[in-house]
């Protein structure tokens, strides 16, 4: 796995139901590999307009773009499950 730049901020949508998919393997959960591999501790949640505290790693994919990795970052509940785009700040973790 490798990590986008702390200053990227991208466009994100969502990997719809993966909060029934198993953490990465070697990890407790997606928020504490975010946590490992980039060597911080998940504050706030990274969408651009939440100030909520980050409790989920959320899963997701570049909107408008033909990159189909799969990122993860560090979000509150609620921006974990939204539906629509996000702007999310980075550092991300490629999958």
């Amino acid at each position: 796995m490798e990590m986008t730049d702390e200053n990227t901020v991208m466009v994100m949508k969502n990997v719809m139901s993966a909060s029934v998919l198993p953490a990465p393997e070697g990890y407790e959960s997606r928020l504490d590999c975010w946590e490992r591999i980039t060597g911080r501790k998940a504050g706030k949640c990274a969408h651009e307009i939440c100030n909520r505290p980050a409790t989920h790693g959320a899963l997701a994919v570049r909107a408008f773009s033909t990159d189909t990795a799969r990122y993860i970052f560090p979000a509150c509940e609620t921006c974990a499950r939204r539906t629509e785009m996000l702007y999310v700040h980075g550092p991300l973790v490629k999958m």
